[in-house]
């Protein structure tokens, strides 16, 4: 991921990472909410991270 900020790097490869474990989930016909919950968690850690990344620079 080169030429993105360090944070918007750090935010994409974490929320990245925790919608694959709701691919995972879905893949094995875990329950829904706990997939839709796996990508809500990614999506604001992410763009928590993200924003906590825009503040120190």
């Amino acid at each position: 991921m080169t030429g993105l900020p360090g944070s918007l790097s750090i935010a994409l490869s974490l929320v990245g990472s925790i919608w694959l474990v709701g691919v995972v989930a879905l893949l094995v016909d875990a329950p829904g909410e706990l997939v839709a919950a796996t990508f809500v968690v990614g999506l604001v850690t992410g763009v928590a991270e993200w924003r906590g990344g825009k503040a120190e620079s």
